[in-house]
């Protein structure tokens, strides 16, 4: 890290010995400070500025702005906080303050003659931005990994699949080959993003939970109380929703068991591995999705019975035939809104 990328909240009640501070830093290369007298408006000044490293400057006069560094732990608790303070009784106070209330990480004693404390400061700086850097990359990772997968891997550690009760949605993206054909390969791949975007935040407004992104349609799953009615307002919304005029796609639903668990080798670092959901149910609602036509929903009857939802647009469809099952299921169907 270069020290021009650190940013520094410097704390000094007197501006006299914070602007020569100020100037030391800088001409070792720290461009990012921000002065703030102790009882100033601390909150603003860490939140917003947002620090890699406080430095307090403590005057032995002023004993009442130790507080700040308990202030200081509250507002922002891993930003590390290095006070100066001069010999004698100050030092001895100060580092006294920091072994009782551990709100101070370093205790450095003036004049400030050699380089260590400019060295302490660039290494607790760069330790900072290297935790950020990983916050970073870790918060894009988990944006790749289902929420259904970090629960499954906190619930069952071992990697063991679980059956529960849940609602399955499917949607998938009508004529979308001629889709492809009739766009250029980067204007279809913007609209869906932003069609499979827009579904993804309406299926967790009503705590669906996306499995995965299926090409040109969503798998979710609805589980605990009220699972089938949750499911159920979530197809109307998504039946109707905008990006239906963007690029159509149909909903299936049905609910009942399914198997939760991971696919591939989940114990061996470094191979592939992924959260999935099987079962008849999954299996169902998928057919049911494929038999949809733009913006229409077709779901089991028993799901309908249990979501205690009605429409005045629900139409029954009858006994359909479902590859792979052997009895015929009820059905029932509606259309949110008109698709050309």
């Amino acid at each position: 890290m270069r020290q021009t990328d650190a940013k520094l909240l410097l704390l000094d009640s007197k501006h006299y010995s914070s602007a020569l501070l100020q100037e030391e830093l800088q001409r070792r290369g720290f461009a990012s400070i921000f002065h703030c007298d102790p009882s100033g408006n601390l909150k603003n000044a860490v939140t917003g500025f947002d620090p890699d490293v406080v430095i307090f400057n403590h005057h032995y006069e002023n004993q009442n702005d130790l507080a700040v560094c308990a202030a200081i732990k509250q507002l922002a608790p891993s930003v590390p906080v290095v006070a100066i303070a001069s010999s004698g009784p100050a030092v001895k106070l100060v580092s006294a303050r920091a072994r009782e209330t551990r709100q101070i990480d370093v205790v450095i004693e003036k004049p400030l003659s050699d380089e260590r404390f400019f060295m302490v400061v660039g290494d607790l700086a760069a330790a900072r931005q290297s935790v950020r850097q990983q916050q970073f990359h870790l918060a894009r990772l988990s944006n790749l990994v289902p929420a259904a997968a970090l629960e499954a891997m906190k619930q069952h550690p071992s990697g063991e699949a679980e059956m529960f009760e849940a609602a399955v949605l499917f949607t998938d993206i009508r004529r979308s080959t001629e889709m492809i054909a009739s766009l250029r390969p980067e204007a279809y791949f913007a609209a869906l993003n932003r069609s499979l975007s827009e579904q993804t935040r309406a299926l967790e407004a009503r705590h669906g939970t996306v499995v995965k992104y299926t090409g040109d349609g969503v798998l979710a799953v609805f589980r605990g109380m009220g699972r089938s009615r949750l499911a159920l307002r979530c197809a109307q919304i998504l039946a109707g929703h905008e990006t239906q005029k963007l690029l159509p796609f149909g909903v299936g639903l049905a609910h009942g068991l399914i198997l939760g668990g991971f696919v591939g080798d989940f114990q061996q670092a470094g191979r592939r591995s992924q959260y999935d959901v099987i079962g008849s149910t999954v299996h169902l609602a998928a057919r049911l999705c494929s038999l949809a036509s733009p913006g229409e929903v077709i779901m089991t009857r028993s799901l309908q019975a249990a979501a205690r939802f009605e429409f005045p647009n629900l139409r029954p469809i009858g006994p359909v035939a479902i590859r792979g099952f052997a009895q015929s299921v009820e059905c029932v169907a509606f259309q949110s809104v008109p698709i050309n």
